[in-house]
């Protein structure tokens, strides 16, 4: 008769309770890259939860698990995925203009000096220079085309990242398709009760059919209605309405059967604003705003017209945007919308559970005692969402829509500590200080401030030494080998048929 396992060599036991896209990646993920030998994972699925609309990423900054990664050419042909090279912003700096939130980096260096640091010491020699003219994903965008980065640093394509446009429903069921084959087992029910141990932690779950699911490691994925996490007192909801004003969103899809554009639409208005997130066949809409300043007959009439088409599945709901104080409690996890909510303006909350997936897959204990890794999950987490949330605000802040009750107010809006201070030394010497754990690049930060017209007042002094003709010159250089590339590239529309094409046929000599 074979000995039980030593308690150290039990297979420890994952529960997550969540549906839609966020519990199906996050299942699949952990299925992947976590050793069946040493851990069990089971994905309470509850069929009764509404499914999810849609999302994008954003460009990995960091360096993902590589089971988080997905075919994204497969997500092309059977979610109706599309590509993005960032986020057109209209109406936000001032209305009726826009500018470009794009994915890489802003021109080049000459040697040791950034690039907006040439284009400040033109302007001051009277050069009229905008730094969306010298961003390779800008360029793209506004002709319609697209290529995938480069991974050679020497090839002007390398300046360039791109994001992906997903139907959440459509991709959660690739990710639905990878858990399983990764062998997670799957209960579909919706969760009953809990049962705590001595210390409040949880011991296990009861389904609402009675079954019950034990576990060492429970994740909650079940969006704002934090059905685990939640019941932790430690871990209670910090609210960011001071910073990010819009209390009620209205979502809902059109019919689009024109080639999808290469990026996403943000839209400001008078009391909130729009975004539109363009797929292959049919496009996502939102309408983000101030219930005080726009009743919600008024919005379903303002995202109508900003459709221009008939809007189908038409949602609405309240926001409340913000985060958990604890993201890890104990021996439960908030990853996705349970553990924080952001408004979309640039980084997603999509993006913002991948960040967390792979912190996590970075901080599994090997043993019962979760503390330590409890503890710095949640000081990455926090650091890394209110970076993001002040990224976000600033689009507020720094509006310049003047003689609107609502953005007049967003304007006496203060920024956290960390945002004034990079605010503070932008605006002195022309430098972008970045924090650990941002997830946003420093061309996105340069793009926002640069658009939004704050101008420092000193360049770099390395600048100053430099003959304007020969920074003249460099900023010629840059453009024209951008505008080369692009002429190159293929139109968005025309990459994604070709990707479907070569993905089935793939499949077809398999």
């Amino acid at each position: 008769m074979t000995a039980a396992p030593a308690p150290s060599e039990r297979r420890c036991r994952i529960v997550i309770v969540g549906s839609g896209l966020e519990g199906w990646l996050t299942a699949a993920t952990l299925g992947r890259a976590l050793p069946a030998a040493r851990y069990c994972v089971t994905l309470l699925c509850d069929p009764d939860a509404p499914p999810d609309s849609g999302d994008s990423t954003y460009p990995w900054t960091g360096s993902p698990h590589p089971a988080s990664e997905f075919d994204e050419s497969l997500a092309v042909e059977e979610a109706g995925a599309a590509f993005s090279l960032g986020v057109a912003m209209d109406g936000w700096a001032t209305p009726g203009a826009a500018y470009f939130h794009p994915f890489g980096s802003i021109g080049a260096p000459l040697g040791p000096l950034p690039f907006h640091h040439v284009a400040m010491r033109l302007r001051e020699v009277g050069a009229d220079l905008r730094l969306g003219n010298f961003t390779l994903a800008t360029l793209a965008a506004q002709a319609g085309r697209f290529a995938r980065p480069d991974g050679d640093p020497r090839s002007v394509l390398s300046t360039c990242r791109h994001g992906i446009h997903l139907d959440c429903e459509a991709a959660g069921g690739l990710f639905e398709r990878q858990a399983r084959t990764a062998g997670v087992r799957v209960k579909e029910d919706g969760p009953g009760r809990i049962e705590r141990a001595g210390d409040g932690s949880i011991r296990a779950l009861v389904t609402r059919g009675g079954a019950r699911l034990e576990g060492e490691l429970f994740i909650d994925c079940t969006g704002s209605a934090a059905s685990l996490i939640g019941t932790f007192a430690e871990a209670e909801w910090e609210d960011w309405s001071s910073w990010l004003p819009c209390n009620a969103v209205l979502s809902a899809s059109v019919a689009s059967p024109e080639p999808p554009l290469p990026y996403s639409h943000a839209q400001a208005h008078a009391a909130g604003w729009t975004r539109r997130l363009p797929l292959q066949g049919r496009a996502l809409l939102w309408h983000y705003y101030r219930s005080d300043r726009m009743d919600q007959e008024e919005a379903e009439r303002l995202l109508s017209a900003r459709a221009g088409a008939e809007l189908r599945q038409l949602e609405t709901g309240a926001l409340r945007p913000g985060r958990r104080r604890l993201a890890w409690c104990r021996n439960c996890v908030a990853l996705g919308t349970s553990a924080a909510w952001i408004e979309p303006l640039a980084i997603t909350n999509l993006q913002l559970l991948r960040y967390g997936i792979d912190r996590l897959l970075g901080l599994l204990p090997r043993g019962p005692d979760a503390r330590m890794a409890a503890a710095e999950f949640n000081r990455l987490a926090a650091a890394l969402l209110d970076h993001a949330r002040d990224f976000a605000s600033l689009h507020y802040t720094l509006n310049g829509r003047h003689g609107e009750p609502f953005w007049d107010a967003c304007r006496e809006i203060a920024p956290s500590e960390p945002a004034s201070y990079k605010l503070r030394v932008y605006r002195g010497r022309g430098r972008l200080v970045m924090f650990d754990e941002e997830p946003i690049e420093e061309a996105g930060w340069i793009s926002l401030l640069d658009e939004h017209g704050i101008r420092p007042r000193w360049y770099h002094p390395m600048a100053g030494g430099f003959d304007p003709a020969m920074l003249g010159d460099h900023a010629r250089k840059v453009r024209e080998l951008m505008l080369d590339a692009v002429r190159r590239m293929p139109a968005h529309g025309e990459y994604l048929s070709r990707l479907a094409s070569k993905n089935r046929g793939s499949g077809e000599q398999q």
